[in-house]
């Protein structure tokens, strides 16, 4: 589906999950509270259909979440909906159709999907073919596999620096966000098969949670796991001295499991200071539940420093691109019209700071930088914005006075020396440059004044 705004720009896409749902990214809707509309493309005669928002997941600080569901006003036509299916997604060959500048019909772009990465681990990657890349447009769009044509993911976010490099968000982390959507997942992968991709090719560290009942994470594994332990009523520093003599002899990244974690003395503690700890440190975590828990879910979710470094890598080269975007739009109006807001720094100097990060990473650091990255994307975006309107109103005044002049301006101004010298100062505000907008504005509208006043 394609996603506009009521007054007609193509926000993105979208994908219709019955007769009456939407989903798309939260980043789509530019307000929640507005209608947007949605289209049927490719079904001759279907109109188009006004929509609103009524789940919301917006991305957090560290871009998790970004999940929106919208209501249709009236039923959709009728058509095959699609099944949502959650596989192993390495390697696997996939489609997606997206909307970008210039092309509102829509582009076909195939990709192979790459391993976990993200924010929290929550997108996956995606790799397009050459010379037909995913550009914004395409955010919300279906992500459909090549085999069986179910939908794995939506669209989420692509990487300007890098030419066919895009990110999705799985179904797995959809219905996470958006518990209400598992009755729509046709199958549900074994826990084998997610153990089998949490540590398959991609990954860079990050805690698992998984329910086993009554029977251990060990007989779900593939292989033995040399450092999995049953830490049922151990205490917290029972735990922690065995993971730091494992530490000690090995301290390059290594495969943790944790099982009955619920059952041991201090489960949440246990979460907090020893598990939480090595998956920020880049070690990757298995923690098995005898029965679930929304708490120790909430204290593991957070996601590693590595994972952040990855999304502040992305941001960072989002942000430096909206501010160069930002630096050209300068340059062309501020040549142009007078007074104009500057453009922000292109970032050089927070890109050195993350390449330190990597080297020394400390949360507290980290936090900045991404604090810094969020304020250059917003500055540049904002800037970009208002220098758009400012150079929007310039030529906007030029159409107006010519349009005012031509209609029936030239033969009163030969007659009525006050219009003729309105006119005369008017044109020459707009066409000295650069253009003092806000005295032009003021000089048009004196014009048009006198002329309507005018016998």
């Amino acid at each position: 589906m394609r996603i506009r705004q009521a007054g007609g720009e193509v926000l993105g896409a979208g994908v219709l999950l019955d007769q009456r749902t939407v989903l798309t990214c939260a980043h789509v809707i530019p307000d929640r509270a507005e209608e947007v509309v949605a289209e049927f493309v490719g079904r001759p005669g279907a109109r188009a259909v006004p929509a609103t928002v009524v789940s919301w997941v917006p991305a957090d600080d560290d871009q998790r979440g970004d999940l929106a569901l919208l209501d249709l006003a009236s039923p959709a036509p009728p058509g095959r909906r699609p099944v949502l299916r959650r596989p192993n997604l390495w390697g696997r060959e996939v489609y997606t159709r997206g909307f970008p500048s210039l092309l509102d019909d829509g582009l076909w772009v195939r990709a192979r999907l790459g391993g976990r990465a993200g924010p929290g681990g929550e997108w996956v990657q995606m790799d397009a073919e050459p010379y037909r890349e995913i550009h914004p447009g395409f955010s919300g769009a279906p992500v459909v596999d090549g085999r069986s044509g179910d939908v794995l993911g939506i669209v989420v976010s692509e990487f300007p620096g890098l030419a066919g490099l895009a990110w999705m968000i799985p179904v797995e982390t959809i219905v996470r966000h958006l518990p209400a959507l598992a009755g729509m997942v046709a199958d549900n992968p074994s826990l084998t098969d997610q153990i089998r991709e949490f540590f398959g090719p991609g990954r860079s560290g990050g805690a698992l949670v998984v329910v086993t009942g009554d029977a251990p994470v060990s007989g779900s594994l593939t292989q033995p796991a040399q450092n999995e332990e049953d830490v049922s009523g151990k205490s917290v520093a029972e735990v922690s001295r065995r993971v730091n003599r494992v530490l000690e002899r090995h301290p390059e990244r290594q495969m943790f499991v944790f099982d009955a974690v619920d059952e041991a003395a201090d489960p949440e503690n246990l979460a907090r200071e020893v598990i939480r700890p090595l998956t920020e440190a880049g070690h990757q975590v298995i923690t098995g539940l005898r029965q679930e828990s929304t708490r120790l879910r909430g204290i593991l979710s957070v996601p590693s420093v590595s994972r952040r470094l990855e999304v502040l890598d992305v941001r960072i080269t989002e942000a430096r691109t909206a501010a160069r975007s930002a630096r050209a739009e300068h340059r062309r109006v501020a040549r142009l019209v007078t007074p104009v807001p500057d453009w922000p720094d292109d970032g050089p100097a927070l890109q050195l700071r993350a390449n330190g990060l990597r080297k020394n990473p400390t949360l507290s650091d980290l936090e900045e930088c991404e604090q810094q990255t969020r304020e250059l994307l917003r500055k540049s975006t904002e800037t970009h914005r208002e220098l758009k309107r400012i150079y929007d109103e310039y030529k906007s005044l030029k159409s107006l006075l010519r349009a005012y002049h031509l209609g029936s301006g030239v033969e009163r101004s030969e007659r009525d020396r006050i219009l003729a010298e309105r006119y005369s100062r008017a044109h020459n505000l707009l066409f000295t440059v650069p253009c003092d907008l806000a005295a032009a504005s003021e000089a048009v509208d004196h014009y048009i004044r006198a002329l309507r006043e005018s016998p």
